[in-house]
């Protein structure tokens, strides 16, 4: 539970906006403590999280809460995710195969997708695009909830492989800690920059994804790595996003990518480019070292 400014840090929005939506548009229900102090649980933070990002992105307030009040999932949504220009027959056939279930066909699409040389260059050029068609095609009611997760958990094997067969750096060299925090369980994006550091030689330690905040920091009070990697990858994510950057900074250099990097202050913005992102982090502890 958070009080209305904890619940004003984590979201963004100033207390008193925040305020002026649960009275006007009725977007939250707070709770209320022995005091009658307003107490705001995830489910609210999250709420007010997608009405501020709707908001931002030109809704009037009015429209914005009817679409959170009726449901905050649909609503997140709305929000545009970036479209690869021009999508190529590579990224078409992906979403070919979410539609039709075609496991013969995503193997091979994927297979030969990584048989390329550069990693980097395969996560930048054909596999995040890729995933972003793919979910341009669900949010269009065109690929099923099952085709997408069909084709995500093929993608994710096929990352996890590459990452485990990348031989790791000898310990005692330079670390970086890569994950999501609590809640967040979208972790392609953040499991391909990883895969990428490690193919330069960077010591990566990955925890995946929905990682409580105490775990997070305790893992990195142990390990003292050069720095963390988190990801914002949905609007939902950007309280527990928040909030790990506020706690680990004390500790090392925060980098922050995802589509939502943007609106979270405090770490230092990776970009959308993964595998460059990945690739000059590499060039960069390697320098430092």
């Amino acid at each position: 539970m958070y009080t209305v400014g904890r619940a004003a840090e984590l979201t963004g929005v100033p207390s008193t906006t925040l305020r002026k939506w649960e009275q006007r548009y009725g977007v939250v229900v707070p709770q209320r403590s022995s005091g009658n102090y307003r107490l705001y649980d995830d489910e609210a933070v999250r709420r007010l999280s997608v009405m501020r990002t709707l908001v931002d992105a030109g809704w009037s307030a009015h429209e914005a809460a009817q679409h959170v009040v009726d449901d905050t999932s649909a609503a997140e949504a709305e929000i545009a995710r970036p479209e690869p220009p021009d999508a190529d027959a590579r990224m078409r056939e992906l979403v070919a195969c979410a539609v039709d279930f075609d496991v013969p066909r995503l193997e091979w699409l994927i297979a030969e997708a990584f048989d390329a040389d550069d990693l980097a260059t395969t996560v930048d050029e054909w596999l995040l695009p890729s995933l972003a068609h793919l979910g341009t095609a669900w949010q269009r009611g065109e690929v099923s909830v099952a085709g997408e997760h069909f084709v995500s958990a093929a993608v994710h094997r096929r990352l996890a492989t590459a990452f485990q067969s990348l031989a790791p750096t000898s310990h005692g060299g330079t670390r970086v800690v890569a994950g999501l925090p609590r809640g967040a369980r979208h972790e392609l994006g953040v499991l391909a920059f990883s895969s990428v550091l490690r193919s330069r030689g960077v010591s990566v330690t990955y925890l995946g994804g929905d990682l409580p905040l105490e775990a997070w920091v305790g893992a990195v009070r142990l390990i003292a790595p050069a720095a963390v990697v988190l990801a914002a990858p949905l609007v939902e994510d950007l309280p527990a996003v928040r909030e790990a950057v506020e706690a680990l900074t004390p500790f090392t250099t925060v980098l922050l990518g995802g589509a939502h990097q943007d609106l979270v202050d405090g770490a230092e913005h990776l970009g959308h480019l993964a595998g460059a992102a990945a690739s000059a982090l590499a060039d960069r502890l390697a320098t430092a070292s």
